[in-house]
């Protein structure tokens, strides 16, 4: 039955067109403004098919006919407006190759980085489209070593929307240094940092370091001929160096052998690169009750940390010292919440990252014998000084090691997403032209296996591609004695990043591992364990930004003095 209204209903024809015309509008507006919040987001998608019903309810049965139909047929004018147009020539990315999925929607590939395999999938793009991919409506991926410093020097492109998804609408007023897309706040907030982590006082950091490695050492020991869970071990390791170097102790993992932190990141992780993938969504998911509580958890324990540093005050230089501006070199001190956000930060990105090539490091050692062995001649040399962490800077195998670790399996496997400064109205990437509106990323790991930037052998570990061209010939002369094109190519190279964004901790985080590896070399002889299956290393690596990993199961031997 029709319902009487106070005017004249219009021809059902001209209804359903005015509801259309509304779903047409609202798809202009979201391609001009883009909104994202989610007061924005409820005034466009719901508001205009609320008010638009009462224009349909003449020609229905009722409310509970009138409402589903108006919003069906706004929605989904809106949504095929969307589509043709990302499909369409007239698309500012439609002369880029990519998946037809991945040009209509993030939503296939942020399904896709959910399984922890994003790493591989942008591999496999790269390898069927080429050098750019659009991997998103309004995002390409690049491997192309002239991309790097257009996307990512000194004149390069702030970080993108992709950290917007990482960071609560609530906390973006505090967020961590990793996160922060404003190039101005970050080089004012970057300087602290900077103090942390220079020579100074990484020579303060070296006695800690060597404590915690010493430390592992003795609870090694106890476990001689049993199996143990290299990785695990080194998780815990990182991670309390950390807190020496962050906080001046309070973590005792490597002693409780403690699962609680790396379980709630690694439960948090994926819905994390979810949420980074489609940030739009973070506003509705972050609000919903019972979510993201493990994220949470870990939130409240880095401020817990934090709070109980600032109350013991300072000790010695630590991290926390320059964070928090004890010396008073800032004209205006940073904020607690500012200063717990980045504590978070340096937990994660100085523990995880680092333990993570470590891992990679010792399993590619173990798979390769003769790599093993030169090592670990190199480490017993008795010319060198190995235990002293300036000689172990120029000690050639070692960093060979550590960097073809690092350029097979890059702490960051997937990169940083870049977009162009807003107002800027875009950026020129070499031959391409970047507009406002669009992000970018150099995807590292298929960068560093492009056979036009390292071979021979481009997947394979070969420490001996980093030594001088002397070295390569006489260690391995079927190789780089002239028989294979031999192309090596450092300037792509970028597993901490380059730019004013790079990894502030990249010369931490060489002495660390540089000390680990010496130290564990030269007590232990190891072998994997009976019956581990090689393979499932890489298997069960997962790349949700912060790399999960699988178990690597050795059997220590105690060498000789």
């Amino acid at each position: 039955m029709l319902l009487s209204l106070p005017f004249q209903p219009l021809e059902f024809e001209h209804t359903l067109l005015s509801v259309i015309c509304a779903g047409l509008t609202c798809h202009l507006i979201f391609n001009r403004l883009e909104p994202r919040s989610l007061l924005h987001l409820v005034l466009l998608l719901a508001v205009p098919p609320s008010v638009l019903t009462v224009l349909v309810l003449p020609h229905t049965s009722g409310l509970s006919s009138a409402v589903p139909l108006t919003f069906a047929l706004y929605i989904s004018s809106l949504g095929t407006s969307v589509v043709l147009y990302r499909l369409s020539p007239f698309h500012p990315l439609a002369k880029y190759p990519g998946p037809m999925l991945c040009k209509v929607s993030k939503l296939w590939f942020a399904g896709v980085a959910m399984k922890g395999k994003q790493h591989l999938y942008y591999s496999e793009l790269h390898q069927r489209f080429g050098d750019v991919v659009r991997i998103g409506p309004n995002e390409l991926s690049f491997r192309d070593v002239k991309a790097i410093v257009p996307m990512m020097g000194s004149k390069g492109m702030p970080k993108g929307p992709w950290w917007d998804g990482r960071v609560p609408a609530q906390n973006r007023e505090v967020r961590p240094l990793l996160a922060l897309r404003n190039p101005e706040e970050h080089a004012r907030r970057r300087r602290a940092w900077t103090r942390a982590f220079n020579t100074p006082a990484l020579k303060d950091y070296e006695v800690l370091v060597d404590a915690r490695v010493s430390q592992l050492v003795d609870i090694l020991t106890t476990k001689i001929g049993t199996s143990v869970d290299l990785s695990q071990w080194l998780g815990w390791l990182t991670y309390d160096i950390m807190n020496d170097i962050m906080f001046s102790g309070g973590g005792d993992s490597m002693e409780t052998e403690d699962r609680d932190i790396s379980r709630l990141l690694g439960n948090a992780q994926p819905m994390a690169l979810f949420l980074s993938h489609l940030p739009w969504t973070a506003e509705f998911y972050l609000r919903l009750p019972g979510v993201g509580r493990d994220l949470r958890a870990f939130r409240t324990y880095a401020a817990q940390r934090a709070f109980e540093r600032k109350a013991r005050g300072s000790h010695q230089k630590d991290v926390f010292y320059h964070l928090i501006d004890e010396a008073g070199l800032e004209a205006t001190p940073p904020s607690s919440a500012q200063v717990t956000s980045d504590g978070g930060l340096a937990i994660v990105a100085g523990s995880e990252t680092t333990s993570t090539t470590l891992s990679h490091a010792f399993f590619l050692l173990l798979c390769n014998p003769t790599a093993y062995r030169r090592l670990q001649a190199e480490v017993d040399d008795p010319k060198r000084d190995t235990w002293v962490p300036a000689s172990q800077a120029h000690m050639p195998y070692l960093n060979a090691v550590i960097n073809e670790a690092l350029r097979l399996f890059p702490a960051v496997l997937s990169g940083s997403q870049r977009a162009p400064l807003i107002g800027s109205g875009g950026q020129i990437i070499g031959s391409h032209f970047v507009p406002e509106g669009t992000s970018a990323v150099v995807h590292t790991y298929s960068l560093h296996r492009q056979a036009e930037n390292f071979s021979p052998f481009p997947d394979t570990f070969l420490p001996e591609r980093w030594l001088a061209a002397k070295e390569q010939i006489a260690l391995e002369p079927k190789i780089f004695g002239g028989k294979h094109e031999v192309i090596h190519n450092t300037a792509a190279f970028i597993p901490f990043s380059v730019g004013p964004s790079n990894c502030v901790g990249r010369n931490l985080a060489y002495q660390e591992m540089r000390m680990v590896v010496c130290t564990l070399m030269s007590k232990f002889d190891m072998r994997f364990e009976e019956g581990f299956d090689i393979d499932s290393w890489e298997e069960n690596m997962l790349d949700y930004f912060v790399v999960q990993r699988g178990r690597l199961p050795v059997v220590l031997t105690a060498r000789a003095s």
